[in-house]
C-alpha cells in the first residue's frame, strides 16, 4: 500500500499532513522564501533532515499531492521535483490552490500567510494572482489600501496568518460588506485536500 501525504509549502514553511494530522515544519528562510525554494542545495539539505525525521517513504517511495500557489512557474515546479528526486520521492502530483477554492464566478481569494499575501481574482471566467510581501507596506492598512480597492468585489479570506481576524476588521472599518474567512483558514487548503477521495 502507498502511503499518500500533502505538502504544500508557503513563507519557509511546510504545512503537511501525517496519518491525516497537519503539521508544519519550518525550514530556514535561506533555502525557502514565499513557498519557493531559493538554494537548492541548501533546500535539498533540510528536505533530507524533515524526510528522515518524519519517516516519509521509509519503505516504500511515497505519493505526495503537491499544492502550489500561484504565481508558480515550470521552474519552481522543476526545482521540487529535482529536490524531491535527490531524496528517492519521484512520486509527486501537482495541485493548484485555485482548484480548492469554493467555485464562484466573481470573487477575490486571499490567502493571507506570515510573510506575505496571495490575492487571486476571479472575474469573467478568467483567474489572475498577484503576490504582495508584506514588507513593502507600512501595515496591514496600507497593504488592503493598495491590494484591494474595490468595495463591490466579494473578498474570501484564508491562509496561515494568526492575525487573519485583524485583516477581517480592515475591512469592516472600511465598510466592506461583502468580507468571509474560513473557521478553519489556517489549515483550509490541505483540509479541502484532505476531503477530496481519489
Amino acid at each position: 500500500m502507498q502511503n499518500k501525504y500533502i505538502f504544500y509549502f508557503h513563507d519557509n514553511k511546510l504545512q503537511y499532513t501525517k496519518k491525516d494530522e497537519i503539521k508544519t515544519y519550518t525550514f530556514s528562510f535561506n533555502s525557502l522564501m514565499y513557498g519557493k525554494i531559493i538554494n537548492i542545495g541548501l533546500f535539498i539539505k533540510e528536505l533530507k533532515t524533515f524526510i528522515k525525521k518524519e519517516k516519509i517513504g521509509f519503505l516504500f517511495s511515497p505519493l505526495i499531492k503537491f499544492i502550489y500557489s500561484s504565481p508558480f512557474y515550470n521552474a519552481d515546479k522543476e526545482l521540487f521535483i529535482m529536490a524531491f528526486n535527490s531524496v528517492g520521492i519521484n512520486k509527486l502530483e501537482f495541485i493548484s490552490e485555485y482548484s480548492l477554492y469554493p467555485k464562484k464566478k466573481n470573487a477575490i481569494f486571499l490567502n493571507i500567510l506570515d510573510t506575505y499575501l496571495v490575492k487571486t481574482i476571479c472575474k469573467d471566467n478568467s483567474i489572475k494572482s498577484l503576490l504582495y510581501p508584506f514588507n513593502l507596506f507600512k501595515d496591514k492598512k496600507e497593504l488592503i489600501n493598495i491590494s484591494c480597492n474595490s468595495k463591490d468585489d466579494s473578498y474570501l479570506l484564508f491562509g496561515s496568518n494568526e492575525n487573519i481576524l485583524e485583516f477581517v476588521d480592515i475591512f469592516k472599518r472600511k465598510n466592506y460588506d461583502n468580507v468571509h474567512y474560513y473557521n478553519n483558514y489556517k489549515s483550509y487548503l490541505v483540509e479541502k485536500c484532505l476531503s477530496i477521495k481519489n
